[in-house]
């Protein structure tokens, strides 16, 4: 490009015009070095930034598959991003059906279709309603759920700044049977042991 503006005139030579142009071009190639540095920086920094985010986010999850309890992170549309392994293994839900995203409604009437809940069957309408209430609410009243296996879980939904929602279920089965009878309590905790080892089987064979 510089001999081109240098070889142009038809005499030899170069006048103010021509240094005008050279150092216009000189600014030029600068600035553009300048700018694709800059681009190239902000590139490598994010790439960075995206892989250290992602990292983060799979030992947390790892973690969150190691607790008893359950936790579902819902997003704004109430879609599940994200459901640890004890819930999936609460409530009988494959690895397929979880990964999917399903909505809240769908995990509600999985639960209902797989008998998960200890309650007469003319109450599960009245009860999905008054969850699904609940999670578009935000409402964090704790509510205390009988599994079908004899597990009691404490359920709460925590309302997330970006609209979306925590839902928690955690295990509370010897707190609410504490005044039954104490011969019972190796029972229960029997029943709890065989369901969650069911809940793997079921979702290997799967």
């Amino acid at each position: 490009s510089a001999l081109l503006f240098l070889n142009h005139r038809a005499a030899p030579g170069n006048d103010i015009s021509d240094l005008a142009r050279m150092l216009l071009l000189a600014a030029t190639a600068g600035g553009t070095a300048l700018i694709t540095g800059l681009l190239r920086k902000k590139w490598v920094d994010t790439f960075a930034w995206e892989k250290k985010h992602h990292a983060t986010a799979e030992r947390l999850s790892a973690a969150l598959d190691q607790v008893d309890i359950g936790i579902v992170l819902l997003d704004a549309d109430t879609r599940a991003e994200f459901i640890n392994r004890a819930f999936r293994d609460y409530f009988a839900l494959s690895d397929e059906q979880a990964d999917s995203k399903p909505p809240f409604i769908a995990l509600m009437y999985h639960g209902r279709d797989t008998g998960a809940w200890q309650m007469p069957e003319d109450e599960l309408s009245a009860f999905i309603a008054k969850r699904t209430e609940m999670i578009r609410t935000g409402d964090s009243t704790p509510l205390n759920i009988h599994l079908a296996d004899g597990e009691v879980l404490r359920f709460i939904c925590t309302a997330l700044p970006d609209g979306g929602r925590m839902l928690s279920y955690t295990p509370v089965t010897d707190l609410i049977r504490h005044s039954d009878d104490p011969g019972s309590g190796d029972y229960y905790r029997a029943l709890r042991g065989s369901h969650r080892n069911l809940a793997r089987q079921l979702g290997a064979a799967e």
